[in-house]
């Protein structure tokens, strides 16, 4: 968008599927630039990742870039902004955890459970054998449930799920299971000093109600981040960007108004 003067880069979560932030991109292409992918196949750890996506940046001179990442996509957003400030104007980070050195025993529990070396091959012997015909019609299934009351929502999401499916593939799942185990090789090293030059440029969604990631954690992620905006009060757990959308927007919007952008 030649007239807008920030770009929202979204990551996306453990699926690596970021053409379902397409549902959102409408209301965004008006007010910002906008860069979104799924992760590609030859990038086998979040290093190399998040230097490719600082690439892209530079090579498209993408300017005043927020990173959004989503659950997972929170995580590399955060190694990207680590390892190239110069590329990173701000964070916006939802359902998400932290890579903080100060996360307590329950929460490194909990993310060990998530990434060992032990759930990484279970996850990736799963991901071969997933019956990829049948996943978007159990997702779907999940979805319906889930929008029940909201048939404009579910017709959204269903949108969403049709533009990914030629993207489920086995070998695709898999390399995203690779990746989350990778993250063994981040937990406990950032500091408070990492992140310190995107003071008031930080968005934190964390709902209440999603329980994937321990209290701690969560309060490890907004004691890293410099002056961040919290926001907690919003249904949908981890899936409230797709179950609760339009607030979800509005908030997003309201803190990029309040940046100071030139």
């Amino acid at each position: 968008n030649p007239r807008a003067n920030a770009t929202i880069l979204t990551l996306a979560g453990g699926t690596g599927l970021g053409d379902g932030f397409f549902i959102l991109a409408n209301s965004f292409m008006e007010r910002y630039s906008f860069i979104c992918f799924n992760y590609p196949l030859g990038f086998t750890d979040n290093e190399s990742l998040s230097d490719a996506i600082a690439g892209l940046i530079k090579h498209l001179k993408a300017k005043d870039v927020y990173l959004w990442g989503q659950s997972y996509g929170g995580l590399i957003a955060q190694i990207t902004a680590k390892r190239h400030p110069e590329a990173v104007t701000g964070l916006i980070l939802t359902s998400t955890a932290s890579l903080s050195n100060n996360i307590g025993f329950s929460g490194m529990k909990c993310l060990v459970g998530m990434i060992s070396e032990e759930k990484e091959k279970k996850n990736i012997r799963t991901s071969k054998m997933l019956p990829m015909p049948l996943l978007p019609a159990l997702m779907d299934a999940a979805f319906k449930r889930h929008l029940k009351n909201d048939p404009a929502a579910l017709n959204v999401v269903r949108g969403m799920l049709e533009h990914v499916r030629k993207d489920m593939t086995n070998e695709y799942f898999a390399h995203m299971d690779h990746l989350l185990g990778d993250l063994r090789n981040h937990i406990g090293t950032h500091k408070k000093e990492d992140l310190a030059y995107l003071d008031g440029k930080v968005l934190i969604i964390e709902p209440d109600d999603d329980n994937t990631f321990t209290p701690d954690i969560k309060d490890a992620l907004i004691e890293i981040m410099p002056s961040p905006t919290v926001v907690r009060d919003i249904s949908g757990g981890h899936l409230a960007m797709l179950f609760n959308t339009e607030k979800y927007i509005g908030i997003i919007n309201n803190f990029m108004d309040a940046q100071c952008l030139d």
